[in-house]
């Protein structure tokens, strides 16, 4: 071997147990946490603020699509799209730099799409909200977008949704009250505008259409290292095998969120099952678009079924609500993945062997 290639690699010797050690940790440190911090980000100064009970606020939403006509649903257009896109995007700026501006223009241009966006002071707690829904004479079937007015941003950014009101047994209100009960730790609740059979050939259902406000909305808040719950029930009749709860993130992995709800359900002695790409099947989420566009992105996905059972027994809904609300105000227990004792030892050994290697070869290799 020539002088110069002796030479060159005993300088890359050492460097590669590096490498290794660095991909061994890197692949437990996902998904992304943020650092700590205490204080609260206050909402914008300037914006008029309407004081009502945000449940009164949300049962105008629910209206739309509860009752014997189970909602509407019109296409929108790419200028619809893309409108909706300004609009969201001002939200999330005048909420992340408290930017009391951008909400004004996002209301402004909310009006094109006749839209309304209103500041709500919740009366029953004092906590502050953006509510985006459709105006009161308008029923497309588009969506409404819930947003808190404070973020508090030592935890990980939490965004819950609802693309199967009323079908998927109440799954809305179950999703209003994780958001609600975690605030601030929820920057965002996503609810389809109709329930997903109004349309003959799936026309409505949310959750596996590649193009809709719905998913225009979850794509504008869906970061690299945020957490998307998504809200599903059902039948325990159509699936009596299936336990209370099954959890998923789509592709039959685990993240760190989905391990962490799972452990708070089963502290409360709720019986849960995990798809892991064989079992729970049908409930799995494998062709669920939000899902597919968050694990694109870097995101945690959870995708959590209820079994009808929970949904119309109160204490099981109450016992599954504080689960998932608990498991967010505890920001996961990220970092999310325990790192096993073994791995550390196995990269010590790898890196003792490579350097204990790449001494030897420097002794008895002459220059």
């Amino acid at each position: 071997m020539p002088t110069q290639a002796k030479k060159r690699l005993r300088r890359i010797m050492p460097i590669i147990p590096v490498i290794i050690l660095l991909v061994i940790v890197s692949t437990f440190s996902l998904p992304v946490h943020y650092s700590s911090v205490n204080t609260s980000q206050l909402p914008p100064t300037g914006i008029t603020w309407v004081t009502k009970p945000l449940q009164q606020v949300y049962n105008v939403i629910q209206n739309r699509f509860i009752g014997l006509i189970p909602g509407n649903y019109t296409e929108p257009s790419s200028s619809d799209y893309s409108t909706m896109s300004t609009i969201l995007g001002l939200i999330d700026t005048g909420v992340s730099q408290n930017d009391a501006g951008s909400i004004l223009s996002a209301s402004n241009v909310a009006t094109r799409l006749e839209y309304q966006l209103i500041p709500v002071n919740d009366s029953a707690t004092g906590n502050k909200y953006y509510v985006l829904m459709e105006n009161t004479t308008v029923n497309r079937g588009w969506g409404s977008y819930l947003f808190t007015a404070e973020r508090s941003p030592s935890t990980t950014p939490v965004i819950i949704e609802a693309p199967h009101p009323v079908t998927d047994f109440n799954s809305q209100q179950i999703a209003y009250t994780i958001f609600t009960g975690a605030y601030p730790h929820v920057s965002t609740l996503l609810v389809s505008g109709v329930e997903r059979t109004f349309g003959p050939n799936g026309e409505t259902d949310m959750a596996h259409r590649t193009r809709s406000i719905f998913e225009t909305a979850h794509e504008a808040f869906t970061k690299f290292g945020s957490v998307i719950i998504q809200i599903h029930g059902f039948d325990a009749i159509l699936h009596p095998a299936e336990p209370l709860v099954v959890l998923s993130d789509g592709d039959g992995g685990i993240n760190g969120a989905l391990q962490a709800i799972a452990s708070h359900l089963e502290a409360a002695n709720l019986s849960i099952g995990i798809f892991d790409g064989f079992t729970h099947e049908k409930l799995g989420a494998q062709k669920n678009i939000q899902g597919r566009y968050a694990r694109a992105f870097g995101a945690g996905f959870v995708h959590s079924e209820i079994s009808s059972i929970v949904v119309y027994n109160a204490t099981l809904l109450t016992q599954y609500e504080n689960s998932l609300t608990q498991s967010i105000l505890n920001n996961f227990g990220f970092p999310a993945y325990q790192i096993d004792i073994k791995i550390p030892i196995i990269a010590l050994g790898i890196m003792s062997f490579f350097f204990v290697a790449s001494y030897r070869f420097s002794k008895t290799r002459p220059d």
